[in-house]
């Protein structure tokens, strides 16, 4: 079969000659509107009119125009260099709305950034095969990030807590991890905010009071329940165990932990800023994309804030009308013991290799270990009162 560029010159060649198309045609094997195809190339182009053309289209119907792409770039670099932001496709997207620019779509923006060499890897979470408990409704969650310094060494914590139903979160600096600075910041937060049913937070020493008076429970503790708040703790050494204000810390350090400090108040006034720019305008993808402000509207429950005159006592006592109930949700190894306020208790075999929470009753004197809402076991646990 001879090659298509050939045939081409010899089409060409004898309609030079006077031989009609239609003659050239049945000599090629070729259609008549495909000699008139290259005669006309041939007049058209002067040099390399027989080779073939790209058919590829000349534009993309869905192409994004290069400003669009520019502007998406621009923006990840505008939020980037925001002390406060957070930088990703969705928040790219609010952004660029919030403008008034008419945003691509989330997945659009994904292919940007990646082709611009813009995305950030996430480690995909592997959930275990053991049951754990359900979180509760109206439940906050609590920790502590530090030590960290300012310039000049002065060293500082930051109480961070975050509702677990809304993500309205607060970020508190304090000087040291004392039950006092503890205390006031979660004070601090309940004027602010609201008063939950249930506070979780991990197995801190400062949280829980001391090793000396493990059962004489800490201003902390008793300032929560004189409240008629639950505490939770979650199990030792399992901090994925409080996922919402992990992933919260991780927007704190790479927000306004990296900016500069020059003194203490100035870290305060910062962490004002950073709380009122994350709970106006951080779009959580877990919380369909809604910011903890707009979540807080669309839930409608009344808020029940502390006074602004509440005072944080040195040593609340406790009323013994009140439930006055901890839960410690713990692993049961295959030792069969779990620990509770530095205290060694057994559990059943049943419960081995398998989540429980250990609900202590403080005015009752009893620990009861729970699982799926049911009771297993039913245990002297004496608490003092005073």
């Amino acid at each position: 079969m001879a090659n298509e560029e050939t045939l081409r010159l010899e089409a060409a060649d004898m309609h030079a000659h006077g031989i009609k198309v239609a003659e050239i045609a049945r000599r090629l094997g070729r259609s008549r509107q495909w000699v008139h195809k290259w005669i006309n190339r041939q007049r058209d182009c002067a040099d390399g009119w027989e080779r073939s053309l790209s058919n590829a289209p000349h534009s993309k119907a869905n192409k994004t125009s290069e400003e669009l792409e520019a502007q998406v770039v621009s923006s990840r670099i505008r939020l980037d260099a925001s002390p406060h932001m957070e930088s990703g496709a969705f928040a790219i997207w609010h952004d660029l709305s919030a403008r008034g620019i008419e945003p691509p779509s989330v997945a659009t923006i994904n292919r940007i950034l990646k082709r611009r060499g813009l995305t950030k890897k996430k480690v995909p979470y592997q959930k275990s095969g053991i049951d754990y408990p359900e979180p509760p409704l109206n439940m906050q969650i609590m920790d502590l990030v530090g030590p960290r310094y300012i310039r000049g060494g002065q060293r500082y914590f930051l109480l961070t807590i975050i509702s677990n139903d809304t993500r309205h979160a607060g970020v508190y600096p304090i000087l040291s991890k004392s039950g006092t600075d503890i205390t006031k910041s979660v004070v601090a937060f309940w004027k602010s905010y609201t008063v939950p049913d249930f506070l979780q937070m991990d197995n801190e020493l400062s949280f829980k009071g001391s090793n000396r008076h493990p059962r004489g429970l800490g201003m902390l503790l008793r300032t929560i329940l004189s409240l008629n708040v639950t505490p939770i703790f979650i199990p030792v050494s399992e901090p994925w165990r409080n996922g919402v204000i992990e992933r919260f810390n991780q927007k704190v350090e790479r927000t306004l932990l990296t900016q500069e400090h020059r003194n203490f108040d100035e870290l305060q006034r910062h962490s004002v800023e950073f709380m009122n720019i994350h709970n106006r305008l951080h779009h959580y993808s877990t919380m369909g994309h809604k910011t903890p402000l707009q979540l807080d509207q669309e839930l409608d429950v009344p808020m029940v804030r502390l006074g602004a005159d509440y005072h944080v006592d040195e040593r609340p006592e406790l009323d013994s009308c009140n439930l006055n109930e901890i839960r410690f949700i713990r692993l049961v190894r295959s030792d069969l013991n779990i620990s509770v306020l530095n205290t060694d208790i057994a559990v059943i075999p049943e419960l081995m290799h398998t989540y429980i929470e250990a609900v202590l009753l403080i005015n009752g004197h009893c620990l009861l270990i729970k699982q799926d809402g049911t009771t297993k076991q039913s245990i002297e646990f004496i608490m003092p009162l005073k």
